[in-house]
Protein backbone atom coordinates (compact mmCIF):
# COMPACT_ATOMS: atom_id res chain seq x y z
CA UNK A 1 0.00 0.00 0.00
CA UNK A 2 1.25 3.47 -0.87
CA UNK A 3 1.62 6.35 0.92
CA UNK A 4 -0.74 9.13 0.56
CA UNK A 5 -3.81 6.52 0.39
CA UNK A 6 -7.06 6.23 2.34
CA UNK A 7 -8.70 3.99 4.40
CA UNK A 8 -11.86 4.16 4.55
CA UNK A 9 -13.85 1.92 7.06
CA UNK A 10 -16.93 0.00 5.33
CA UNK A 11 -19.96 -0.03 6.89
CA UNK A 12 -19.90 -3.40 7.93
CA UNK A 13 -17.53 -1.86 11.02
CA UNK A 14 -19.53 -0.54 13.94
CA UNK A 15 -19.82 0.27 17.45
CA UNK A 16 -15.78 0.85 17.96
CA UNK A 17 -13.31 3.94 17.57
CA UNK A 18 -13.22 2.75 13.53
CA UNK A 19 -16.64 3.44 13.04
CA UNK A 20 -16.86 6.10 9.64
CA UNK A 21 -13.36 6.85 9.47
CA UNK A 22 -11.36 7.76 6.88
CA UNK A 23 -7.58 7.42 7.28
CA UNK A 24 -4.62 8.84 5.14
CA UNK A 25 -1.81 7.08 5.05
CA UNK A 26 1.27 8.92 5.58
CA UNK A 27 4.00 6.38 6.15
CA UNK A 28 4.35 2.43 5.58
CA UNK A 29 7.74 0.42 5.45
CA UNK A 30 9.14 -2.65 7.20
CA UNK A 31 8.87 -1.59 10.61
CA UNK A 32 4.63 -0.69 10.06
CA UNK A 33 2.25 1.94 9.24
CA UNK A 34 0.97 5.45 10.34
CA UNK A 35 -1.82 7.37 9.51
CA UNK A 36 -4.12 10.38 10.85
CA UNK A 37 -7.97 10.01 11.22
CA UNK A 38 -9.09 12.86 9.06
CA UNK A 39 -12.74 13.18 9.83
CA UNK A 40 -13.20 13.03 13.98
CA UNK A 41 -12.87 16.62 14.66
CA UNK A 42 -12.68 17.34 18.50
CA UNK A 43 -14.50 19.96 20.25
CA UNK A 44 -11.44 22.00 20.80
CA UNK A 45 -10.84 24.80 18.36
CA UNK A 46 -7.43 25.92 16.85
CA UNK A 47 -7.80 29.13 19.21
CA UNK A 48 -8.82 27.27 22.18
CA UNK A 49 -5.75 24.98 21.84
CA UNK A 50 -3.24 27.62 20.96
CA UNK A 51 -5.19 29.73 24.54
CA UNK A 52 -4.52 26.39 26.56
CA UNK A 53 -0.96 26.65 25.46
CA UNK A 54 -0.25 30.40 26.00
CA UNK A 55 -0.40 30.94 22.40
CA UNK A 56 -2.99 33.69 20.38
CA UNK A 57 -3.54 31.78 17.53
CA UNK A 58 -6.73 33.45 15.22
CA UNK A 59 -7.15 31.11 13.10
CA UNK A 60 -10.49 28.87 12.11
CA UNK A 61 -11.11 25.43 12.70
CA UNK A 62 -10.73 22.47 15.17
CA UNK A 63 -7.92 19.90 16.32
CA UNK A 64 -8.81 16.32 15.00
CA UNK A 65 -8.02 13.06 17.12
CA UNK A 66 -5.79 11.86 14.63
CA UNK A 67 -6.47 8.25 16.07
CA UNK A 68 -5.73 6.25 19.30
CA UNK A 69 -2.06 5.98 19.55
CA UNK A 70 0.20 8.72 21.02
CA UNK A 71 -2.63 10.82 21.55
CA UNK A 72 -0.20 14.02 22.70
CA UNK A 73 1.54 13.77 19.83
CA UNK A 74 0.74 17.24 17.33
CA UNK A 75 0.46 16.12 13.90
CA UNK A 76 -0.01 19.16 11.27
CA UNK A 77 -0.84 17.91 7.66
CA UNK A 78 -0.85 20.58 4.95
CA UNK A 79 -0.85 21.38 1.57
CA UNK A 80 3.30 20.75 0.26
CA UNK A 81 4.12 24.45 -0.76
CA UNK A 82 4.44 25.15 3.09
CA UNK A 83 7.61 23.33 5.17
CA UNK A 84 8.89 23.04 8.49
CA UNK A 85 11.98 21.59 10.23
CA UNK A 86 10.49 18.29 10.40
CA UNK A 87 8.13 18.13 6.98
CA UNK A 88 7.61 14.69 5.45
CA UNK A 89 6.08 14.72 1.96
CA UNK A 90 3.44 12.01 1.45
CA UNK A 91 2.33 13.35 -1.78
CA UNK A 92 3.89 16.13 -3.91
CA UNK A 93 0.73 18.02 -2.79
CA UNK A 94 0.62 16.72 0.56
CA UNK A 95 2.79 16.71 3.68
CA UNK A 96 2.94 16.07 7.44
CA UNK A 97 4.93 18.00 9.75
CA UNK A 98 5.60 17.54 13.92
CA UNK A 99 7.73 20.43 14.74
CA UNK A 100 8.03 23.03 17.80
CA UNK A 101 8.08 25.77 15.54
CA UNK A 102 4.41 25.21 14.25
CA UNK A 103 2.11 26.56 16.51
CA UNK A 104 4.19 29.62 16.40
CA UNK A 105 4.69 30.22 13.09
CA UNK A 106 0.60 29.56 12.40
CA UNK A 107 0.17 32.16 14.99
CA UNK A 108 2.31 34.84 13.46
CA UNK A 109 -0.15 33.98 9.96
CA UNK A 110 2.22 32.03 8.70
CA UNK A 111 -0.53 29.36 7.24
CA UNK A 112 -0.18 26.79 3.99
CA UNK A 113 -3.16 26.95 2.08
CA UNK A 114 -4.51 24.41 3.33
CA UNK A 115 -4.09 22.26 7.04
CA UNK A 116 -5.70 20.23 9.63
CA UNK A 117 -3.89 19.67 13.01
CA UNK A 118 -4.12 16.48 15.10
CA UNK A 119 -3.64 14.87 18.18
CA UNK A 120 -2.69 11.09 17.85
CA UNK A 121 -2.06 9.06 15.69
CA UNK A 122 -3.04 5.97 13.86
CA UNK A 123 -0.23 2.76 13.96
CA UNK A 124 0.09 -0.54 12.63
CA UNK A 125 2.55 -3.10 13.46
CA UNK A 126 4.80 -5.02 10.57
CA UNK A 127 2.35 -6.49 8.02
CA UNK A 128 -0.81 -6.09 9.97
CA UNK A 129 -2.29 -3.38 7.55
CA UNK A 130 -1.92 -5.16 4.96
CA UNK A 131 -3.31 -8.62 6.56
CA UNK A 132 -6.48 -6.07 7.55
CA UNK A 133 -6.63 -5.51 3.87
CA UNK A 134 -6.36 -8.87 2.70
CA UNK A 135 -8.69 -10.28 5.31
CA UNK A 136 -6.20 -12.49 6.62
CA UNK A 137 -7.13 -13.78 9.97
CA UNK A 138 -7.09 -13.11 12.56
CA UNK A 139 -8.97 -10.08 10.24
CA UNK A 140 -11.86 -10.31 8.30
CA UNK A 141 -12.82 -9.41 4.69
CA UNK A 142 -15.87 -7.33 5.51
CA UNK A 143 -14.72 -5.42 8.09
CA UNK A 144 -11.63 -4.93 5.34
CA UNK A 145 -10.32 -1.33 4.36
CA UNK A 146 -11.63 0.27 1.35
CA UNK A 147 -8.63 2.43 -0.40
CA UNK A 148 -9.08 5.42 -2.56
CA UNK A 149 -6.37 7.85 -3.75
CA UNK A 150 -7.58 11.10 -2.36
CA UNK A 151 -7.81 14.43 -3.47
CA UNK A 152 -7.17 17.71 -2.06
CA UNK A 153 -10.69 18.86 -1.43
CA UNK A 154 -11.73 15.39 0.32
CA UNK A 155 -8.87 14.97 2.54
CA UNK A 156 -9.35 19.09 3.69
CA UNK A 157 -12.97 19.61 2.64
CA UNK A 158 -15.60 18.41 4.59
CA UNK A 159 -15.03 16.15 8.09
CA UNK A 160 -17.41 13.90 10.24
CA UNK A 161 -19.53 11.53 7.91
CA UNK A 162 -20.20 13.66 5.27
CA UNK A 163 -16.15 12.94 4.71
CA UNK A 164 -17.20 9.70 5.04
CA UNK A 165 -20.00 9.30 2.83
CA UNK A 166 -17.68 11.50 0.23
CA UNK A 167 -14.64 8.94 0.21
CA UNK A 168 -16.77 5.85 -0.13
CA UNK A 169 -18.44 7.24 -2.77
CA UNK A 170 -14.73 8.77 -4.39
CA UNK A 171 -13.46 4.87 -3.83
CA UNK A 172 -17.09 3.90 -6.37
CA UNK A 173 -16.04 6.39 -9.30
CA UNK A 174 -12.16 4.94 -8.93
CA UNK A 175 -13.23 1.46 -8.82
CA UNK A 176 -15.39 1.55 -11.80
CA UNK A 177 -13.38 3.47 -13.51
CA UNK A 178 -10.24 0.79 -13.47
CA UNK A 179 -12.36 -1.74 -14.24
CA UNK A 180 -13.59 0.08 -17.83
Amino acid sequence: MNTGKLLIAPPAVKGNFWYKTVVLLTENHMHGSVGLVLNKRSQMSVKEFGEQLGMHIELPGYVYLGGPVNVKNLSFLHTSEWVSKNTMRVTPEISVSSADDILPRLAMGDCPKRWRLFLGLCGWGPDQLDNELKGNPPFSKDASWITATPTLDLIFGPDNKEQWCEALDHSAQEFAQNIL
